[in-house]
């Protein structure tokens, strides 16, 4: 017989409306200015934004401003990186001088510079000021490395996730354009997050979009979620969506349109806790569905995986072979392209079945086709293709 247990919610929050903070909470605060719709209004929008930075109290604990804090509007490409050299540094410098004077820890999205391609980055400074670390957007967006000319090089390698962890508590980081990339989710909630950081600059999807997006990654990851992005104006109904939401999924506060921040308190070592079914311990979200998971029957995923062939160089290293063992030693030894024969007369699907299963996505794939091919054959080659998510990554 099937035991069903009750839901166990380990949870504590407030409002924090009047700075008062339970034994073991955090005071969170998500700044939220108005995005300018012309270079005119950078300026005030700016300003804003070191007003909302001189107005924080020691009684905070986490400070979180959006992805581009120092761009708070709309520019022209050339004008992106003016404006980030403009009002970076200041910038910078009035989240450290926060963190020293309020004690508290400050989280901002802001172009890091240091680099000889400037970087998409979360800048975070410890509550004497130092800077603790810096998170790199994981999934740029076409615009920003063809329009702005970010550097997009270290996202085609693999890496850990980033994660800090600070006074005991483990914070991982997510922005704008990473929150749409669910399958990571898996992999951040292995990692035991205590809280996640997100820096946004989301102006198009609708609001209840944005619910949906941030309940599912805190309730995914078992962690708090706290972001920050900027609102289209008070009247909007897209954008905005500043907030903090707690691992049970629950929207503890948002700011939706508001200019305006945001103060929530929480425990981050309060966990909500689920039925697992058949008996079994209540777990977290993330643990009851890895008792179950079969990644081999999902789209290929892992370090092993290259980038397509829209993202490789023109000269690339080739090993030709019909020989699956050696065009697996070729790919395990770094070679980029592989190349084989398939023949229209022959058994070819016994051929390429193998090499798709073990090979696919692993390498570029030359696939030479002799013989005569009917479109119905072509066809089906192609779904086997499109079957093992090798589309990508396959010419002929």
């Amino acid at each position: 017989m099937r035991r069903f247990l009750l839901p166990i919610l380990l949870l504590a929050c407030c409002s924090c409306q009047n700075n008062g903070k339970s034994e073991g909470q955090m005071k969170a605060r998500v700044i939220q200015p108005l995005f300018a719709m012309d270079e005119a209004g950078l300026d005030a929008s700016y300003e804003w934004t070191l007003r909302e930075l001189r107005d924080c109290d020691p009684s905070l604990d986490i400070v979180v401003l959006p992805e581009f804090s120092e761009v708070p509007g709309k520019t022209s490409a050339p004008g992106f990186l003016e404006t980030v050299h403009k009002y970076g540094p200041q910038l910078l410098e009035a989240c450290q001088e926060t963190a020293r004077r309020c004690s508290t820890l400050v989280f901002c999205g802001a172009i890091d510079t240091s680099w000889d391609v400037p970087r998409n980055a979360i800048f975070v400074y410890g509550r004497d000021g130092s800077l603790l670390g810096k998170y790199y957007k994981e999934h740029l967006t076409a615009g920003e490395w063809q329009k702005y000319g970010l550097d997009k090089s270290y996202t085609e390698q693999w890496n850990e996730p980033y994660l800090l962890d600070i006074e005991g508590i483990r914070y991982m980081f997510l922005i704008c354009y990473d929150f749409y990339f669910y399958e990571n989710y898996s992999n951040i909630a292995r990692w035991k997050p205590d809280v996640i950081i997100g820096a946004s600059h989301q102006r198009s999807d609708p609001h209840h979009v944005l619910d949906i997006i941030d309940q599912f990654c805190a309730y995914n990851t078992g962690a708090y979620l706290v972001r920050a992005s900027v609102s289209m104006g008070r009247n909007s109904d897209i954008g905005g969506c500043s907030c903090v939401v707690g691992p049970d999924g629950k929207i503890m506060g948002n700011l939706y349109s508001k200019v305006d921040h945001l103060d929530v308190c929480f425990d981050p070592h309060k966990k909500f806790l689920k039925p697992a079914g058949y008996g079994n311990p209540p777990a977290m979200h993330s643990e009851y569905i890895e008792i179950g998971r079969r990644p081999w029957k999902y789209r290929p995923g892992g370090s092993a995986i290259v980038p397509p062939l829209s993202e490789q160089p023109s000269e690339r290293s080739v090993v030709y072979s019909n020989d699956l063992a050696t065009l697996g030693a070729a790919v395990a030894t770094g070679v980029q392209e592989i190349a084989f024969d398939l023949d229209a007369s022959s058994d070819w699907e016994s051929v390429l079945r193998p090499i798709m299963a073990k090979l696919a996505c692993h390498a570029i794939m030359n696939i030479r086709l002799k013989g005569d091919w009917t479109p119905e054959a072509r066809s089906r080659l192609e779904e086997i293709v499109f079957a093992y998510d090798a589309v990508e990554y396959v010419y002929y």
